[in-house]
């Protein structure tokens, strides 16, 4: 923050004596000027985006600038040569001939480098192939079940890195524009999961909630996000996702007795990388969204290069459900339900399923976490203004929803806690946890949550740095 302040009152002084030199002293011209503060301006110029903005890919492209700029100044150099006298001009047309020198040297630099940044991605490419094709033959692949019964896996598709405070900051300040600001400064990080779920259903085939991130969004960040030029670079980090080759989509559905080719159906929470990325392996299925988080919340648009032509968008014309104003029945059957819980993107909605023993209720990112349930004591960083009165909104619905029902349970993109990394996944380790698997998670969820949503004691976050004071930290809840 400190250099960001100097680099933003130097670009102020610049702008200020280029157009009036006389503001800055006496002897104050515009040549001063462009010495004493555009150098500097300059070289901040260049180190924010070397550190923000840089990508692998435009090195072809920043050498060819640099290139072009020594040869500019090369002739610039040797016609005030010319036009100079005696030694005066013999020095000038050295300077030239170093000047453009240099800039040969930089373009035969930048027409090599296109096929080195290719070669290096295409590497980067095939060495994951290797890796997820061993991941896939490693010992202990399932055998798919077939027996008519609805089943439902979690995926767990890598971690995404994020600010403590974007996850757990909500009423700590951290929200709209400075929750933004916040997250580009704060380095109070932690590892969450980015969970997909699969539905295996006798009626209407396979199905995912979410899809994930996918295996070049984590390890080929570049060359995936290059695709959306600047805006994708503004709001991304390099090292935002981590992934382990099982955890790859393709690997973890092959490594259940599925076929990622077979998805038919990908109910989307709504638009968000990290939910969307996996459709990039799933270019044949339908991919249920609102239209409103189509329309006005996609940022990433290469993730659904495979699927734009696939889109459904539901009216949410089936009446009430519950505390929910609208909603949709998608199959017509009363077995998926669809509710629209706008806030953390314009169209978030989250899926109702209801399986042979109960309901499950996967909540993509309207809360993040179990305790998120006790909404006036945790919240995640929220957008603001109406944004974030709609998101309360619907966690007051989700709340009465899973208080009139205890045959629903609430399933998770991200939580962090004992609740999805023990309890979720022994109970649906093989897709049917049954009456007293629901009962289970029920149980957990009233050991944390008293029946007004407030949280029990020793379950309330707290953020613990790490060791070394370098890296990312945990949670504990106390």
């Amino acid at each position: 923050m400190p250099l960001l302040v100097v680099y933003g009152l130097l670009l102020v002084g610049l702008v200020v004596g280029l157009l009036w030199p006389g503001v800055l002293g006496l002897r104050s011209t515009r040549r001063r000027v462009l010495a004493f503060i555009g150098v500097p301006v300059g070289l901040g110029t260049l180190g924010l985006y070397l550190a923000v903005v840089y990508y692998v890919t435009d090195l072809p492209v920043l050498l060819a600038l640099a290139a072009t700029a020594c040869l500019a100044w090369a002739a610039a150099t040797f016609l005030r040569g010319r036009r100079a006298a005696g030694g005066r001009s013999a020095r000038s047309t050295r300077r030239a001939f170093l000047a453009g020198g240099a800039g040969l040297v930089l373009g035969v630099l930048s027409g090599l480098s296109v096929d080195l940044v290719e070669r290096q991605r295409r590497g980067v490419l095939a060495r994951g192939e290797q890796e997820r094709q061993a991941a896939v033959r490693a010992p202990g692949t399932r055998q798919r079940i077939v027996d008519g019964a609805v089943r439902v896996f979690p995926i767990h598709t890598g971690d995404t890195i994020v600010t403590y405070g974007q996850f757990y900051g909500g009423l700590d300040g951290w929200e709209g524009l400075n929750g933004y600001l916040r997250t580009l400064v704060d380095k109070a990080q932690i590892a969450v999961p980015v969970y997909a779920y699969l539905i295996d259903h006798p009626r209407h085939g396979l199905m995912l909630v979410d899809s994930g991130v996918n295996w070049e969004q984590t390890h080929d960040h570049d060359g995936y996000y290059n695709h959306n030029q600047m805006v994708s670079r503004l709001l991304t980090q390099r090292d935002e996702y981590q992934m382990t080759p099982e955890q790859d989509l393709r690997v973890r559905l092959a490594r259940l007795g599925y076929d990622a080719k077979e998805i038919t159906t990908v109910f989307l929470t709504h638009v968000h990388d990290d939910h969307a990325g996996g459709l990039r392996y799933l270019p044949q299925a339908t991919v249920v969204l609102d239209r409103r988080d189509w329309e006005h919340g996609t940022v990433y648009p290469y993730s659904f290069d495979l699927v734009k032509n696939n889109l459904s968008f539901p009216a949410f014309d089936s009446g009430a459900f519950g505390a929910f104003p609208d909603s949709q029945d998608h199959f017509g059957d009363g077995s998926l339900i669809l509710l629209p819980t706008p806030g953390h993107s314009p169209g978030h909605m989250c899926v109702l399923l209801r399986l042979d023993a109960g309901n499950v209720l996967f909540m993509g990112d309207t809360l993040y976490t179990l305790p998120h349930l006790a909404t006036d004591q945790v919240r995640q960083m929220t957008i603001g203004g109406a944004d974030t009165t709609h998101q309360i909104e619907a966690a007051r619905r989700i709340q009465t929803l899973l208080a009139s029902d205890p045959a629903t349970v609430p399933l998770f993109a991200h939580d962090n806690t004992r609740y999805q990394s023990d309890l979720v996944v022994s109970a649906f380790a093989h897709g049917t946890p049954g009456k007293e698997g629901l009962r289970e998670l029920r149980r957990y969820m009233e050991a944390v949550l008293t029946p007004d949503w407030r949280l029990r004691p020793g379950h309330t976050p707290h953020f613990v740095p790490p060791a070394s004071g370098m890296g990312l930290g945990r949670v504990e809840l106390r």
